[in-house]
């Protein structure tokens, strides 16, 4: 390709079920969770430049070393030995601190961009493990959009036949750090619930949400709870945290939810075809 510059569109991510079985060795914890991208997103250009940067229409969020589209690009150079310099610019629309996977999202797409802008044919596998170096969300993002996790979340087996659903997302001001949440949690206190049985059923066309990272959130942040519950008395016939949180899956018939200091975000899932990315909804 001889393209200078690429505009993709970045998805943010749900956990459909999110269960924690148990703390590793390495200091990750375990897991096994229904990934599904959906309709809300950024939007990533990244062009060759003059020397690496990144630049951002938010504000808050960090153009610096510690972003991980720095830490995609190390990936990739590691990996192919380019050293070419880029500029990425992003527009941000998935909110921080959701749980929705924004930032790994932002790094897979970069690492396809790269990929793309660079002529440098590798395939999605070796992306794929560029990405788990540094994230354990970006992963999933090179599978068709819907996809069971396992170990830390880089064990994917893709998943057709979700079907077509549209929910609301909701967001309160708040955020919460991924890391406290993980280490607030007290496993032997989680139902014991068999993933395979809730992938099963989500085949069938029957989603049951869970989130078992709930528990610890709640013990962070007691307004979760209350909100939960406020969703729910709007009439949502289920309401689940996705990842971390703090954002909200809400399931149901509710036209147009409203909530004091709670943004909403009406969403779809979204999938993509393998060799390409994931189109503007």
């Amino acid at each position: 390709m001889n393209q200078e510059s690429l505009i993709l569109f970045s998805p943010a991510k749900v956990n459909l079920f999110f269960r924690v079985l148990r703390k590793r060795e390495d200091g990750y914890h375990e897991i096994a969770s229904l990934y599904q991208t959906i309709s809300l997103g950024d939007t990533l250009k990244i062009c060759l430049a003059d020397e690496d940067r990144i630049t951002c229409d938010n504000p808050e969020i960090p153009c610096d070393e510690s972003n991980l589209l720095f830490k995609a690009l190390a990936a990739f150079r590691k990996q192919t030995g380019n050293s070419g310099k880029v500029h990425f610019h992003l527009e941000k629309k998935t909110p921080m601190q959701s749980g929705c996977g924004g930032g790994s999202s932002n790094a897979a797409t970069a690492l396809f961009a790269l990929n793309q802008l660079t002529s440098s044919g590798l395939d999605e596998d070796i992306l794929r493990r560029c990405a788990s170096t540094f994230s354990s969300d970006a992963p999933f993002f090179f599978s068709v959009g819907s996809a069971y996790a396992r170990g830390r979340g880089e064990e994917l087996m893709n998943v057709s036949g979700l079907g077509s659903h549209s929910f609301w997302l909701a967001k309160p001001i708040a955020g919460l750090s991924t890391s406290l949440v993980y280490k607030t949690c007290r496993i032997e206190e989680f139902p014991d619930r068999n993933p395979q049985h809730f992938l099963n059923k989500a085949l069938q066309g029957r989603l049951e949400l869970f989130n078992d990272l709930e528990h610890s959130a709640f013990f962070l942040m007691p307004s979760l709870a209350d909100l939960k519950q406020d969703l729910l008395h709007l009439g949502f016939s289920q309401v689940s945290m996705t990842g971390s949180g703090t954002a909200f899956m809400c399931f149901g018939n509710v036209k147009q939810p409203v909530l004091p200091g709670i943004s909403f975000f009406p969403v779809h899932f979204v999938q993509r075809t393998v060799g390409q990315w994931y189109e503007f909804p």
